[in-house]
């Protein structure tokens, strides 16, 4: 296997032992029938009439229109749907980006959306720092602009560290673009799953070259209908992004437009349960955690979708993780999965799920693995066939000064 996409190749590996999943990163999902009872009844109609033809490439009116409306002056010209967030990413690299350009990524970042970007053009990395509550260090950023410098992506709220920005820190961002006229590129999947009280506006509403990237796969739970979409105010970038689109999926699954709509106008409810869901797991992971502090360190989460504590055993998280899933059932993420060449970023986390079901049966497994004698991890071994899992090629990085960093909180009732 291409281990350019390690996370995904670490899933497919430990999925034969896998029983219970931790690995996702998303709101617990509803059955179908459970969604259309939602709909409205135009929604609905559109549902019974529905003709399987091919869509309108730039997505429906009425769906443009609906997501338009979570960015305030947006119309649906303003908003280009696609088949989920990773291909809206690629169409938006493939219209910003040439040979000659040069991008700043903040990493870390989903691996694909790395690539979207690296692949494009000569690429620096800048860390979110872990020693200062994942901070990014603006100063960096600065310093890393260079004259042929086209953009600066950024995934806030990030995975899968859980880190947002601030209002303050967000305009010092958008400041810093304006004056060098370059495009801010923001990955928001997580934007409804992070704490209310630290959401700032999508990049695309505060600023003329930014583009904010969404869909409806992580708040609200809905993955399998393959939507994300483009936001910006920029119509010729829109249409240069339509132009990469039409040569990859060229337009959506129309009962995937259908139940997408039904889905952002029952957001409200949807985000209800699932922060439901997500403040029950909360509660078991940080009483799992307290009660293993030789193990993990204290550990609120920044996000309600997941959480990223750090896992102190002799063997290192990566290795603790295969003996979760060879020996319990149980798929967690280490954050080695996340390591790049463009910046160094710990090994020493772990990613849990929070944002399916109930946890406690995976947390009493990973439980009875903590509780067993230690061993020694170079006797641990994969399937047959199967390659180890890449070295962390990073180490890159210097020390930096953070400047600017939004404190971790979901609803709970512990206090960061």
């Amino acid at each position: 296997m291409d281990d350019s996409f390690a996370l995904g190749n670490f899933i497919a590996r430990a999925m034969p032992w896998t029983r219970h999943d931790l690995s996702s990163s998303e709101s617990a999902s509803i059955p179908l029938l459970e969604l259309l009872a939602l709909a409205d009844s135009e929604d609905s109609a559109r549902w019974q009439h529905l003709e399987l033809g091919y869509a309108a490439p730039r997505g429906a009116d009425w769906l443009r229109e609906t997501i338009a409306q979570g960015y305030p002056g947006f119309g649906p010209d303003d908003v280009l749907a696609c088949a989920g967030a990773q291909e809206a990413l690629t169409c938006v690299m493939q219209a910003l980006l040439h040979p000659d350009d040069h991008a700043i990524l903040v990493v870390p970042i989903y691996q694909p959306s790395e690539l979207a970007v690296t692949r494009r053009c000569s690429t620096t990395g800048i860390p979110l720092l872990s020693r200062d509550g994942w901070g990014l260090d603006i100063d960096q950023i600065t310093a890393a602009i260079r004259p042929e410098t086209r953009l600066i992506m950024t995934n806030f709220p990030n995975s899968p560290t859980g880190a947002t920005l601030d209002a303050e820190a967000q305009a010092v961002l958008v400041a810093l673009c304006r004056r060098h006229g370059i495009w801010l590129v923001n990955d928001e999947v997580y934007r409804l799953t992070a704490a209310p009280t630290h959401l700032v506006p999508p990049i695309a509403s505060v600023y003329e070259r930014g583009v904010s990237v969404d869909a409806v796969s992580k708040g609200l739970g809905l993955p399998g209908l393959r939507v994300g979409w483009i936001a910006c105010r920029d119509q010729e970038f829109l249409a240069q992004a339509l132009l990469a689109k039409s040569m990859l999926s060229s337009c959506l699954a129309g009962p995937s437009e259908v139940l997408a709509r039904v889905a952002l106008r029952a957001a409200p409810r949807l985000l209800a349960r699932n922060r439901m869901v997500a403040h029950a797991n909360n509660a078991l992971l940080l009483d799992f955690l307290d009660r293993y502090p030789d193990s993990f360190e204290p550990h609120v989460p920044c996000n309600a979708a997941f959480a990223l504590p750090r896992y102190l055993g002799p063997e290192g998280a990566e290795a603790f993780a295969i003996r979760l899933a060879k020996n319990a059932g149980v798929l967690v993420l280490p954050s080695s999965l996340w390591a790049t060449p463009l910046a160094r970023f710990s090994p020493d986390h772990l990613r849990f799920g929070l944002g399916r079901g109930n946890i406690a049966e995976a947390l009493l497994a990973i439980e009875q693995v903590i509780s067993t004698p230690k061993y020694n991890s170079r006797q641990m071994s994969l399937p047959a066939g199967v390659p180890p899992i890449r070295d962390d090629p990073s180490g890159v990085n210097g020390r930096m000064r953070a400047v600017s960093t939004s404190p971790c909180a979901i609803a709970s009732d512990r206090k960061a």
